[in-house]
């Protein structure tokens, strides 16, 4: 399969997670588990990809999910899961699914400017519409969109 088309089927992917999440603030599990095989295909077909890079990422994500458990552990003065009442596996599982798309350091940057564009468009968006929830898988999957978009149609490398 070619780079180019794997890349359309991912945005077409990411697509359904947006509006899916928006809509039921939860995602079908298949879908981050298409993203991962078409981010494994992506990595394979890339030249400045590597599968090494994948474990770092994976490492980085685990810290992470561990650094939320400790802090809301602190916070509660109680060992705290909180998978589903702060962070809902849905979001979980989509870090995962989009660990094999970046090298270490983009993983980091696209985290933290998709931390921050989901901030920023939840905003937006609670202005028309009031939820206590935020759709980040939705939020972040738009984000990847026009990342892609921008890397592989307009030729704009953000460092991505």
């Amino acid at each position: 399969m070619e780079l180019h088309i794997t890349i359309s089927i991912l945005a077409v992917v990411l697509l359904f997670v947006f509006f899916q999440d928006l809509k039921n603030r939860s995602i079908h599990i298949i879908l981050p588990i298409l993203i991962f095989v078409l981010g494994l295909l992506i990595n394979y077909m890339s030249l400045d990809l590597s599968f090494e890079v994948v474990l770092y990422n994976a490492i980085f994500i685990v810290i992470n999910i561990v650094g939320i458990v400790v802090y809301f552990s602190i916070k509660n003065k109680a060992m705290t899961n909180p998978i589903d009442k702060s962070i809902g596996m849905g979001d979980i599982s989509f870090f995962i699914a989009i660990v094999p798309l970046f090298n270490f350091r983009s993983f980091i940057l696209f985290f933290i400017s998709g931390l921050v564009f989901s901030l920023m468009a939840h905003g937006i968006y609670s202005l028309f519409e009031k939820n206590a929830t935020i759709p980040l898988a939705g939020y972040l999957s738009l984000f990847l969109i026009l990342v892609l978009g921008a890397k592989h149609i307009l030729k704009i490398d953000l460092a991505f």
